[in-house]
């Protein structure tokens, strides 16, 4: 079996014994399975980008925050390439074409971003003891990109390629996928596209298709992500006796991340199904 579906098949039944186990009043249980879910559907997500192997996830092992620090670096190290390239054509760097590409702005964001991963490790502990606010705001975060993706999504399918923009899209699409790892890509494509290989159903059909992968990777990564933060004391930290910690005196009733179980398990429900129908569409379909 793929290693993807296997996945997958494991996070939907570690979520199914969630809720038998806090049906039970088997709190501690219950939040280690979840954190299971939780891990198992991340690393589906990420072995089905085609750039992860399954060492790569033994190294992740239960932190599926590590993916998206690997990711960051990645992305982080790409433009700084890009960046010492452009200083030394300093008439190429003053181009709209390289301002709207945003190399600075996207090194920053991923600094930013890597500070923000370091303060989740230093206070993953912490987190066993997330608030409800906390808990409440992760949540809105979560259903504000749903809403947000939900209406690019309609965009995209409500868009109709025609002769008089034909031109201006083609242009778009090139900037889109001229970016430090689409180097090739782009070129074949914009290849393809000069020579009028494409009729115009042909592009507003490929066009629609990018747009809406990532729109939905967006969607469900964007969850898995916040889930990951949520879950990441579950699986080792806080899942045995130490100190002062004791899972079945700290998790009760009466512990929001209790309390919120339900509503997180819906979540993770919702994030099943979506990234089932992904996986479905989008690397399933494209092994056959």
């Amino acid at each position: 079996m793929d290693l993807v579906e296997e996945y997958l098949k494991i996070a939907k039944k570690d979520l199914k014994a969630t809720k038998i186990l806090y049906e039970n009043k088997l709190y501690p249980q219950s939040l280690f399975y979840f954190a299971q879910s939780v891990e198992k559907a991340n690393k589906a997500l990420a072995l089905g980008l085609n750039e992860y192997t399954e060492e790569d996830m033994r190294k992740v092992n239960h932190d599926a925050t590590r993916i998206y620090k690997d990711i960051i670096i990645e992305l982080k190290q790409r433009y700084e390439d890009l960046s010492r390239n452009l200083n030394r054509l300093p008439e190429l760097k003053n181009t709209d074409f390289i301002k709207n590409l945003g190399v600075e702005d996207t090194i920053k964001g991923c600094n930013g971003a890597l500070k923000q991963h370091a303060e989740i490790q230093k206070a993953k502990t912490d987190l066993a003891f997330i608030s409800p606010r906390e808990i409440r705001e992760i949540l809105i975060k979560i259903s504000k990109t749903e809403k947000e993706m939900e209406e690019g999504i309609e965009n995209v399918k409500n868009f109709k390629l025609t002769e008089n923009n034909l031109k201006e899209t083609k242009e778009e699409l090139f900037r889109q996928l001229e970016n430090p790892k689409n180097n090739n890509f782009a070129y074949l494509l914009k290849k393809e596209l000069s020579e009028n290989k494409f009729t115009i159903q042909e592009l507003e059909l490929l066009i629609k298709l990018m747009h809406l992968q990532s729109l939905h990777y967006i969607t469900i990564s964007t969850a898995l992500f916040y889930l990951a933060v949520i879950t990441l004391p579950y699986s080792v930290s806080t899942r045995y006796p130490k100190g002062d910690l004791y899972p079945t005196k700290i998790y009760n009733r009466r512990l929001p991340i209790v309390k919120k179980l339900p509503d997180l398990i819906s979540l993770q429900s919702k994030t099943l199904i979506r990234l089932n129908k992904y996986c479905t569409k989008y690397i399933f379909n494209q092994k056959q």
